[in-house]
């Protein structure tokens, strides 16, 4: 009996709820199989193209979108949607044509004008986007989208004060829904730091975290560490079977959100035998397929059969190859595989792996800051920050006493946020040549690739490695209590 459609709508959204975007595109295209005709068909199949954008599928939010679009020309919410996805994926040229396109349609279209002025300061031509934005004022068009953009160009401007006042006045005058409140408030603060004005800058944030509570157990996740610490031993991990293919192509770039990851992907990848994937949550579905539990510790690895560790390795080296491309290196920047690497470091016995560190004071105020939307939900409060963080520390020391004994064939190395940005060559060769990949000088030139990339501001992209935001905790540092409270014996020396 096929699955319910409305049952499959229920799943899809409770997987956007945790973020989980693998576990919505599969319930949605599950259900876009099954329900020709149902109601929700047109704003599942645009949502199903912009969740494939979120998961950095780039590609594949492209393809699906242009079909959307193909089957009602006119249909602006689609428009738009490509325009975004073809944003992302790089394809600047085609994404302006796409928001030309929907603006003829609809030549007030807020969101559409908002899109064209982002794509204007992505291309170096801030002016022309400000202009662009001034026109649809001078018409009267107010939209919340315009205002987020104008702070996205504020900086390179001298607009940043104009920008705060304009979206102060806008959640004064009430009406939004809470995620264009939150991004309002969160872009107010960004922009409030920017101009030094710290305490005010820190009220608009700690808003935009509390507006919408989200659960995370800090208590569960402490002792989801523990188990994995207890149950995760060489003799353990040696007794798992290993596959053929020994993953030798395979980079995983882990760490905590906002500590360099990005920054070292974006490093390695401009490398001409190197590719990156994105995000990917292949290494998790894999090993949740191979054990059956989070964070892929195994009971028995008795029970663990070489046929099943051939299939976990050939699913997850599928998608990153698929990903990827032709390449010599293919990168899978995944933050929290830092937690399966114990399984993971079997499945993929010669991958290389580097653990990105970033003092966790900057890492905590850096994602306080930012509004990830969904996942990462831990990033809403300084305790539930230190909780995380300080379990992150002890498992990945776990892994450097474990690893050399365990899989003595994985690589893996330390990048110290603060050594990239203090010495991008000397750490940049250090890491290509982990790798193994001969130097390129491409490597250090990754900023000049006009990429739209989701973990960055607008005033970051196109500038190579950022140096504004090491001790940035110093001038938060009267906030930060609750989160060396949370670290104890992991909390950074004062």
């Amino acid at each position: 009996m096929p699955p319910n459609p409305d049952m499959l709508l229920r799943q899809g959204q409770a997987c956007v709820n945790a973020g989980d975007h693998a576990g919505a595109i599969e319930a949605y295209t599950k259900f876009l199989k099954g329900a020709p005709s149902h109601p929700s068909r047109r704003g599942i199949s645009i949502r199903v193209g912009q969740l494939l954008m979120l998961a950095g599928r780039h590609t594949k939010s492209v393809a699906h979108l242009k079909k959307v679009v193909d089957r009602n020309t006119r249909d602006t919410d689609a428009i738009y949607a490509l325009a975004q996805a073809q944003a992302f994926a790089t394809h600047l040229d085609d994404a302006t044509a796409t928001i030309e396109r929907l603006l003829t349609l609809d030549p007030d279209h807020a969101e559409g004008i908002a899109r064209r002025a982002t794509l204007l300061n992505y291309i170096g031509r801030a002016d022309e986007g400000g202009a662009v934005l001034d026109e649809a004022a001078s018409r009267g068009i107010r939209h919340w989208s315009l205002e987020l953009a104008l702070a996205g160009l504020a900086p390179k401007l001298n607009r940043m004060e104009e920008s705060v006042d304009r979206m102060r006045a806008m959640i004064d005058a009430g009406g939004l829904d809470t995620p264009e409140h939150a991004e309002l408030l969160f872009n107010t603060g960004y922009l409030l730091d920017k101009l030094e004005r710290y305490d005010e800058a820190w009220e608009a944030v700690a808003r935009g975290n509390a507006l919408e509570p989200a659960p995370w157990d800090p208590g569960a996740f402490t002792a989801h560490i523990d188990r994995l610490i207890q149950t995760q031993t060489p003799e353990s991990l040696r007794a798992l079977p290993e596959p053929m293919d020994r993953a030798g192509d395979a980079v995983l770039i882990l760490g905590s959100p906002r500590s360099g990851t990005t920054l070292l992907e974006q490093i390695i990848a401009a490398h001409p035998q190197a590719a990156t994937a994105g995000e990917l949550s292949a290494l998790h579905d894999a090993l949740l397929g191979l054990t059956g539990a989070p964070g892929g510790a195994v009971e028995d690895p008795k029970r663990v059969r070489p046929a099943d560790m051939i299939k976990a390795s050939g699913a997850y080296l599928s998608e990153l190859r698929t990903r990827a491309g032709k390449a010599t290196r293919r990168v899978d920047k995944c933050p929290p595989n830092w937690q399966l690497l114990g399984t993971g470091s079997r499945v993929l016995p010669e991958a290389r792996v580097i653990f990105t560190e970033r003092d966790p004071r900057d890492t905590a105020i850096s994602c306080v800051f930012r509004n990830f939307v969904t996942g990462n939900h831990f990033t809403t409060r300084l305790d539930w920050l230190g909780a995380y963080l300080a379990g992150k520390q002890k498992l990945v020391r776990h892994w450097e006493r474990v690893l050399p004994e365990a899989a003595p064939a994985l690589r893996f190395t330390r990048a110290v946020y603060e050594d990239v940005v203090a010495s991008p060559e000397i750490e940049a060769r250090r890491l290509v040549e982990f790798v193994g990949l001969p130097w390129d000088d491409a490597c250090l030139r990754f900023g000049e690739a006009r990429k739209i990339v989701t973990t960055l501001t607008a005033d970051q992209t196109g500038k190579g490695v950022y140096t504004g935001s090491t001790q940035r905790w110093r001038r938060y540092e009267k906030h930060l209590a609750p989160l060396h409270e949370a670290m104890g014996d992991e909390a950074p020396a004062a």
